[in-house]
């Protein structure tokens, strides 16, 4: 080779060495940086059940790039022939990977989206359009082992890095438009909510009970889930427009897609917000009609408890349980699976699990001792008494007697506490 032919081909891979490293920069950005807290969690859980294959890919990314580099900084020290072929390759090697790589995270997005459409919250048919970007790029890989100049090069770094800009906008925009799909069921049930809340007033109303606190928290929820409601009405307006994507969902233009993104993001992040403080306002609405409810008490501590009465009882902790009731269903879970179980009478034996046995149609007696249990009774003239350390949950009617190992008995109805009780 002639003297002016290597420095042209040297010259030639040291500009191709700058178009190499804008690749590396694409990886590992995903599509899911904007996603809202409580759907970012259903994708992180897909991504740790393959983060092994994903991780080799990454692995073997990384590695490429390195070798890439250090090929770059070698032909700078030295422009030979053997530098310069060393180089060639490492930039092939480098460009597979990399279509490797993202290959491993489509692949992973399809499983997302698969799951999206089996539950009718997609915007479009995303795992369609996601497959064959799949294929495109698996046919890039023919366009590597075929690229000699740097035209070649070029070409398929531009094919390449055009591919995953088309992946990277339409997944978000399919992560955002299946959030707001969720957004819709939400806010149904927050109506159906809402309405049985006004009930439950209207009867504390009639019997008499002062409920104007209630009234308040039940109208502030209403007015934010509205706000919520409104919010999600200027996103789906966005969504319906799509602007920069085609009906397709396919990407048209960068400069509208992008800002139809950031819109959307945006929108889509008041909305929340507008959730969250509805759900706040849910959660005191909650704990005020819980204190006019009569049969309620939790309790939580150590010592001994018996009990009388018509209801449901939970315990859970470290216990030695002897409980007995009539036209009931007995469910004991065994955690640590150490327990000591007792069951006489009739009912109908079922193994929900490994650790969990419920009886059903239970009339007799039940005498339960482990470390880690959690006991539910749930029927008619229940009797108990329990020692040791967990929590207590009694719902329905009857009396119980709570003493603490330090501290005097209390004695109660199963009715609301103001005070810590201890069992």
């Amino acid at each position: 080779m002639k003297k002016g032919e290597l420095y042209k081909k040297a010259s030639m891979f040291v500009m191709f060495a700058t178009l190499m490293l804008l690749i590396g920069m694409i990886f590992p950005a995903t599509a899911y940086a904007e996603i809202p807290g409580d759907r970012y969690k259903a994708v992180q859980d897909i991504y740790l059940a393959n983060s092994d294959r994903l991780e080799d890919a990454r692995e073997s990314f990384q590695e490429s790039k390195d070798n890439f580099q250090n090929a770059s900084d070698r032909l700078k020290d030295g422009r030979t022939r053997e530098n310069i072929l060393t180089l060639k390759q490492a930039t092939k090697n480098h460009l597979n990977r990399t279509i490797d790589y993202a290959i491993q995270h489509l692949e992973i997005l399809v499983i997302q989206a698969h799951k999206a459409e089996e539950n009718g919250y997609s915007p479009f048919n995303a795992s369609m359009n996601l497959e064959e970007y799949i294929i495109d790029l698996e046919d890039m890989k023919d366009d590597v082992a075929s690229a000699e100049t740097r035209e070649d090069f070029q070409a398929t770094i531009t094919g390449l890095r055009n591919t995953w800009q088309h992946i990277n906008m339409e997944s978000r925009y399919f992560v955002m438009g299946t959030v707001n799909n969720r957004v819709d069921a939400f806010l149904e049930r927050s109506e159906s909510i809402a309405q049985r809340v006004q009930e439950e007033i209207d009867r504390l109303n009639e019997a008499g009970e002062d409920t104007s606190e209630l009234e308040r928290l039940l109208e502030e929820y209403n007015e934010t889930r509205n706000e919520a409601k409104n919010s999600h009405e200027r996103t789906n307006a966005l969504f319906d427009d799509h602007a920069g994507f085609d009906n397709s969902s396919q990407l048209t233009n960068v400069r509208e897609a992008t800002q139809f993104l950031r819109d959307a993001n945006e929108k889509t992040r008041e909305t929340n917000r507008f959730l969250r403080e509805a759900n706040s306002k849910l959660r005191e609405i909650f704990t005020l009609l819980k204190q006019h409810r009569p049969g309620s008490v939790d309790m939580r501590g150590t010592g001994t408890l018996t009990a009388s009465g018509n209801g449901k009882v939970t315990l859970s902790g470290n216990m030695d349980i002897n409980v007995s009731a009539k036209s009931g269903v007995l469910t004991i879970a065994d955690y640590d699976g150490n327990a000591d179980i007792e069951v006489t009478g009739h009912g109908n034996r079922t193994e929900l699990s490994d650790s969990t046995i419920k009886y059903t149609g239970f009339n007799g007696t039940a005498s339960i001792n482990g470390s880690s249990i959690t006991v539910t009774i749930n029927g008619d003239d229940i009797e108990l008494t329990t020692k040791g350390t967990g929590s207590a949950v009694l719902r329905g009617h009857g009396t119980y007697t709570a003493t603490p190992d330090s501290g005097e008995a209390i004695k109660n109805d199963w009715s609301p506490l103001t005070g810590g009780d201890k069992a």
